[in-house]
């Protein structure tokens, strides 16, 4: 089950960065997106499948070129997935480009994401799940 998630996962950011959309199908209905920081303002536990899609419209909205190329993908022993991120994009106005080394931890069941945990910082993600050296 872990790389049919990790599989599933990787189409997700394939999608996204084709078409600005991560793929509904990987979501549960009551999934839960949880950002103590981000990029932008957006920070809280947001809930459904909109959350995810109004969080990344936010994101969008700031920065054009958006991508989010996974580096790595971790199963942790819990079963949770780690996804190493680099995040790149250039504001949009001022053009300033952007390029940070993100993490999503996503929690699954029954081959739904049901949680997605959003670190500003790989090695703080790591060190969460008690993966960091």
């Amino acid at each position: 089950m872990p790389q049919e998630n990790i599989d599933r996962l990787r189409d997700g950011y394939e999608a996204f960065n084709r078409t600005g959309d991560m793929a509904e199908d990987l979501l549960a209905p009551n999934f839960e997106l949880h950002q103590d920081a981000s990029m932008i303002d957006s920070t809280g536990v947001f809930r459904g499948r909109d959350a995810l899609r109004d969080s990344v419209h936010e994101v969008q909205v700031a920065f054009e070129e958006l991508r989010f190329e996974p580096e790595k993908f971790i199963e942790a022993p819990n079963g949770e997935v780690v996804v190493l991120i680099h995040g790149s994009g250039r504001g949009r106005g001022g053009g300033v480009e952007i390029h940070n080394h993100i993490a999503h931890v996503w929690t699954f069941r029954e081959q739904k994401a049901i949680r997605c945990v959003v670190y500003l910082a790989q090695a703080e993600a790591l060190q969460a799940l008690g993966l960091a050296e």
